[in-house]
């Protein structure tokens, strides 16, 4: 079981990382990944926890199909929505993260390559050929902000700041060391600015302890690189004023996608409440046409778009619910890791969610509490009857 489970999921994360450079791949990736869910889906108690929430979303895709939306989107939208927490049911077994990760690792390794080609070689026409490569395939976006330093953000990289926490986690090893080496080199390459913050808590929160004790260390570390950080300012300045750049920079597309819902609740205030409906088309920008889109860069905003505040209520609270009861501390601080990793980015509420989600219960599961298996083992162990005292004198044998 263990063998097949750490190939399931090798297969799946080559699925998420390749599944957009070689066709026909896009459509096994999903459902590939609900198959492994099935399979291995353990019903309990603990799953009822669900109802209310398919319950809400089943209510809303009625809704949204008799408000005229398309009903096979909206049936997408509630299948991935209800898949993401139904992933925490599954049965614990024994699975290799080496294994699982290998394809993210080599995602890693490809992205690393073509970032620091791009970087050596200094050629502009170049550069600017493999972006509009990237651009026009819909792989993502390959791009430099200072001419030198060239970041690759492509489908597949979502997996990497997994990657790098859960070896962060993992115990000293081969694959630990090689495991962060890669991730290092990946999270580097892509230049995504929530990676980084991911990274820089979950080093925090790994190492608090050491922290604690090794105070003067960690100073030192810090002046350093606020040395560093005070030397490169104009660098880094500089690459913060492009990304807040106008309203076709990376965080401007992020507020055209805001003020669209703005003004779309404007027109409708009770959908902040109820949301729009499972299935409806995230409102156009200002400058961006969003109506053909199925994944926008604040795609927790456009489900929370469709399920409005009470569902979202609902969906954050199902997920917290679940996650405190399947996953151990380690875990549930890897999974909100990764969940803070896709907050601004198309990356949570998908696929790779799912996988990220099953892969986390398999290798951190809830660790069961000595006082509960105490309790467990007293109430399974068989009850003797008292054993009859031997009267004094009397001859035993």
């Amino acid at each position: 079981m263990a063998v097949a489970l750490s190939l399931a999921f090798a297969l799946a994360t080559l699925l998420l990382t390749r599944h957009a450079q070689v066709p026909g791949l896009s459509s096994v990736t999903a459902p590939w990944a609900l198959l492994i869910l099935a399979v291995t889906l353990r019903l309990s108690k603990l799953t009822l926890a669900i109802v209310p929430m398919l319950a809400y979303c089943c209510v809303s895709l009625v809704v949204s199909v008799f408000l005229g939306n398309e009903a096979t989107v909206g049936l997408r939208f509630l299948v991935i929505t209800i898949a993401t927490l139904v992933a925490f049911g599954v049965r614990s077994q024994p699975v290799s993260p080496a294994w699982a990760l290998f394809p993210v690792t080599l995602q890693a390794i490809g992205i690393a390559g073509l970032s620091l080609t791009l970087s050596v070689m200094q050629d502009p026409l170049m550069g600017g050929a493999v972006r509009a490569y990237a651009l026009t395939s819909d792989w993502g976006d390959v791009y430099t902000l200072d001419g030198v330093y060239y970041r690759v953000q492509v489908i597949g990289n979502a997996l990497i700041p997994l990657l790098f926490a859960i070896c962060l986690w993992q115990p000293p090893s081969r694959f630990r060391s090689w495991g962060l080496i890669t991730a290092v080199v990946g999270l580097l390459a892509a230049g995504n600015l929530t990676y980084f913050l991911m990274a820089g808590v979950a080093v925090f929160l790994r190492f608090k302890s050491y922290f604690y004790t090794h105070t003067r260390t960690w100073l030192t570390v810090f002046s350093v690189l606020a040395v560093v950080a005070v030397a490169n300012s104009d660098v880094g300045i500089n690459s913060v004023t492009r990304k807040f750049d106008g309203a076709g920079s990376s965080m401007g597309v992020r507020f055209d996608q805001i003020e669209a819902v703005v003004r779309a609740t404007d027109a409708l205030p009770a959908a902040v409440l109820t949301g729009a409906g499972l299935g409806s088309r995230f409102p156009n920008g200002r400058l961006n046409d969003y109506s053909d889109s199925l994944y926008i860069e604040l795609q927790a905003l456009f489900v929370g778009y469709q399920l409005g505040l009470i569902g979202a209520a609902l969906y954050g609270v199902t997920l917290l619910y679940f996650a405190r009861r399947t996953l151990s501390r380690e875990g549930q601080q890897i999974f909100w890791l990764y969940m803070l990793s896709g907050i601004s980015n198309p990356y949570i509420l998908d696929t790779n969610q799912i996988i990220a989600t099953m892969l986390l219960v398999h290798c951190f599961p809830r660790r069961t509490r000595p006082a509960d298996a105490a309790t467990r083992v007293a109430t399974a162990a068989p009850v003797l009857p008292p054993a009859t005292p031997v009267a004094s004198g009397s001859s035993a044998g």
